[in-house]
């Protein structure tokens, strides 16, 4: 013969119990009677077969009915008054008396879903409240604000709602992290045998039961032997009445068992809810059938809510004071920190403090690769084990069964740990508290055993049958952490945090004092610079028209060059993209620009000085050299020999060559500039066939970061393919956007002075599409970055989408266009040159 398959047996049991819809049972308490109707058509949906013992009415003959063909009008207008959002947002509302027939019923209504449900029940036999109930309450709750300790409180409460209810046994029950309970205190009339101090197993309740005690304020059961009364469907169609809110909810058998085997015919529950989650109830049982009247549900319902309330008071009082000691032990850490000895200090009075508050028999903290114990903690063999235990953690764990939920840990610990308590900081970073092995004492209402009727499908768990207190002895844990616990060491965790926080704010701010003043420098270098260029262009233009365009020039290259510093990488601007951004301002050379060699890097300080170089050689070139003629190119040549740049430039196909004559800026700027600013050397040989010069850089200004060479680099201008020319530029419409008002002006002179007489000018993005949205201008300039965080990438995709003619001006750099949304799109860097202007006016055959 097989041996039966126990284990199973209790795994379907349980399966069965975790699954039971204790939300919609199909039936009701028999000591009233339920009916429900939709909230649309006002037809009954559902009701109780003994209506009609109840409430005179024929269960079958109603179902499927409105309400006004069944119901007197004084009770229809209860009912259609419960629909109002202000009642339905209540788990249930009270409502006056009705009559129906002869008889006067007490009635209530509750929410379901789509569906309203009302409850009858008769005015007989109902435990009732001597006096008045407001000032019963009243006074109750007097009584408990005055209480400042938790087993006072809970004391009080047991004691205060016995007398009111008259159940004779009451208890306040707390829920554990497992969902264990434990009686906290209790009040006893007529010899019953006391509950006080066991525990109950969370299997006791499920956790569809524990879901909807979190919903309502109580619910009672009349009599554990009155048979459940079904509740009848008009159509099969109709899906199961929630009955969550119904206090009439009908009662699994299961349940009803348990309570006649505690010897308890009748029960009122009290649901504790302490901020939104179910802290544990007050349980009120009476050895016979007891029906609570209505005065005392409301009683009950605003007494245990005040109770939440006060509970929460004091729990939020308790973490206060928590955090009052932990400003005391921040307190200590920074004399400690200012004394000097931190180290030493920090682990013989603080870790101990925090072990005592931790009721911990150790606690390690390992900081920066400093470790710092005291009293029980594992090996120091095992601490690179746990750093690594720690990093994969993302929240703090604790456990007292190390040896069950992480076996890995116990080889390394060895005996004699059992409990731990960890929070990881950040990588190698941990605090940790433990406990050694016990022995732990439990004291249970009856055997905490699953037991098992039935076997296969049919197999379900009956409730213990005895209650009886048992001592049950576990070795191989530690005492369970607590909720406070848990706080403490959330609380330092905040104190190491905040101390990194502070720590790296500080660090923060020295690194933004230097790079401020390192700002200053450099923008007093700059304006420096512009000066001195604004001088010697004033010393050798021939012209207003030519000084404003010279220096115009120059101060472009000199900010594209600081644009290229935030565009490279790690703030490194290389030889190549000022070679490039020089070619490519000079547009319709661009494409006879060859360079080619290794990508090397410069340092920034130097960039300004090396791109106004480079923009007086490409001005040379595009002005009288081998640019300045269809056929002619240029090719330049990066080669590092020792450690040193040197470039060569070679220009071919341009007109004859003759030295110069005079000694305007550009000869005094390479003269002067590359071997002083630069410290290289230049050599230029003006041959007849074509100009040449190689400029030498030292190895001081090459930053460490050398990039390979790619295919020599070819600078192509690639405009949009547009079809049609736009014909006299005073005549077309020009959108200005552009948010400075200086910039705006000046911009605004510079469209003029390339033909552009109607322009309209907007601050802000929306500001832009509306004008847009009144006519599509026939070009529009787009300051990329507007103040406040707005952005002109809005209005450019909808001038894409409109097939606008359009640039974008920016003083940050291409990086702030993405290039693949527009890549047709002309970028000018400000200031707004009126020759790039024209360029790109060109490009777009404007």
């Amino acid at each position: 013969m097989e041996p039966k398959n126990v284990m199973g047996d209790i795994e379907r049991a349980l399966e069965q119990c975790a699954s039971e819809p204790v939300h919609i049972p199909g039936s009701i308490q028999g000591h009233g009677a339920l009916i429900a109707f939709d909230n649309e058509s006002l037809r009954l949906t559902h009701a109780s077969k003994n209506l009609e013992a109840v409430a005179g009415l024929a269960c079958e003959e109603v179902l499927g009915q409105s309400i006004n063909e069944v119901f007197p009008s004084g009770v229809r207008h209860d009912m259609v008054n419960s629909l109002l959002p202000s009642f339905l947002k209540q788990d249930t509302r009270l409502l006056d008396p009705v009559t129906l027939g002869q008889t006067i019923l007490l009635a209530s209504t509750a929410a379901a879903g789509s569906a309203t449900i009302f409850e009858f029940e008769t005015a007989e036999n109902r435990a009732s409240m001597s006096g008045d109930a407001l000032k019963q309450l009243a006074f109750s709750t007097a009584r408990l604000q005055n209480v400042d300790d938790f087993d006072s409180l809970f004391k009080l409460a047991v004691q205060l709602l016995q007398v009111l209810t008259g159940y004779q046994r009451v208890m306040v029950y707390e829920f554990d992290g497992e969902g264990n309970g434990t009686i906290r205190a209790e009040a006893l009339s007529g010899g019953l045998d006391s509950l006080l101090g066991l525990n109950f197993p969370a299997w006791d309740i499920p956790a569809q039961a524990r879901a909807i005690m979190a919903r309502v304020p109580f619910r009672y059961i009349a009599d554990v032997n009155a048979p459940n009364v079904p509740v009848l469907a008009a159509d099969d169609r109709i899906p199961p009445l929630d009955m969550t809110q119904s206090h009439l909810r009908g009662v699994s058998s299961v349940h009803m068992e348990y309570l006649r085997n505690m010897g308890t015919e009748a029960t009122f529950t009290l649901n504790v809810v302490v901020n939104d989650e179910l802290w544990g109830m007050i349980a009120l049982h009476h050895p016979r059938p007891r029906v609570p009247e209505q005065s005392v549900r409301e009683v009950c319902r605003n007494f245990v809510r005040f109770f939440g309330l006060k509970l929460a008071t004091m729990l939020q009082q308790d973490r206060l004071d928590r955090l009052r000691q932990a400003n005391v032990l921040r307190a200590e850490l920074t004399n400690v920190a200012a004394s000097g000895d931190a180290d030493i200090r920090f682990s013989t009075q603080l870790l101990e403090q925090l072990a005592n508050a931790m009721q911990a028999d150790g606690a390690l903290i390992v900081k920066d690769g400093f470790v710092q114990s005291h009293g029980v903690v594992p090996p120091s063999t095992a601490v690179r084990e746990l750093m690594t235990f720690s990093n994969a953690q993302v929240e703090p764990i604790s456990t007292a069964g190390l040896n069950k939920d992480y076996p890995e840990l116990v080889f390394a610990f060895g005996a004699g740990i059992s409990g731990m308590h960890l929070t990881p900081i950040r990588k190698d970073n941990l605090v940790a508290f433990f406990r050694r092995d016990r022995e732990q004492m439990t004291t249970w209402a009856g055997v905490p055993e699953k037991q098992v009727v039935g076997t296969g499908a049919d197999a379900r768990l009956r409730p213990r049958g005895s209650f009886a207190a048992y001592k049950e002895t576990v070795r191989g844990t530690s005492a369970a952490w607590t909720q406070e616990q848990d706080r403490i060491a959330s609380d330092v965790w905040s104190i190491l945090i905040n101390s990194e926080h502070k720590a790296l704010i500080e660090k923060t701010a020295r690194q933004q004092k230097m790079l401020i003043n390192e700002l200053n420098h450099r923008v007093r270098n700059l304006l420096t610079l512009i000066r001195s260029l604004s001088r010697q262009s004033r010393a050798t233009s021939h012209s207003i028209d030519d000084y404003v365009d010279t220096l115009e020039a120059r101060i472009e290259a000199v900010a594209n060059a600081h644009s290229l510093a935030v565009e490279e990488p790690e703030a490194l601007v290389s030889v190549q993209s000022i070679l490039r951004q020089e070619a490519s301002a000079h547009s319709g050379q661009s494409d006879r620009v060859r360079i080619a060699g290794p990508k090397v890097g410069l340092q920034p300080e130097v960039t300004p000085i090396f791109a106004l170089v480079i923009h007086e050689l490409m001005t040379n070139a595009t002005k009288y050299g081998s640019l300045s003629v269809p056929g002619g190119s240029l090719d330049i040549e990066i080669v590092l020999h020792k450690g040193r740049v040197k470039l060569h430039w070679t220009e071919h196909g341009g007109p004859a060559v003759t030295p110069p004559t005079r000694t305007g800026f550009g000869s005094t700027l390479l003269d002067n500039a590359v071997p002083k600013d630069l410290r290289g050397t230049i050599q230029r040989d003006y041959a007849k066939d074509g100009f040449q010069c190689v400029l030498e850089l030292p190895s001081a200004l090459i930053t460490d970061t050398v990039y390979p060479s790619e295919v020599p680099h070819d600078i192509v201008s690639k405009g949009a393919d547009w079809s049609d020319t736009l014909g006299d530029r005073a005549k077309a419409s020009c959108l200005l956007v552009e948010d400075n008002f200086v910039v705006s002006m000046d911009t605004l002179a510079t469209l003029n002075s390339v033909g552009f007489e109607n322009v309209q000018t907007a601050s802000s993005s929306r500001d832009a599409l509306q004008a847009i949205k009144q006519m599509v201008p026939d070009f529009v300039v787009l300051d990329v970055n507007l103040s406040g965080g707005d952005s002109s990438l809005s209005i450019a995709e909808e001038l894409q989408a409109l097939g606008a003619r359009f640039v974008f001006v920016t003083g940050y750099g291409v990086e702030g266009v993405p290039r693949d949304q527009f890549p047709n799109t002309p970028v000018l860097q400000k200031p707004m040159r009126k020759s790039a202007l024209n360029d790109a006016l060109t490009e777009l055959r404007l």
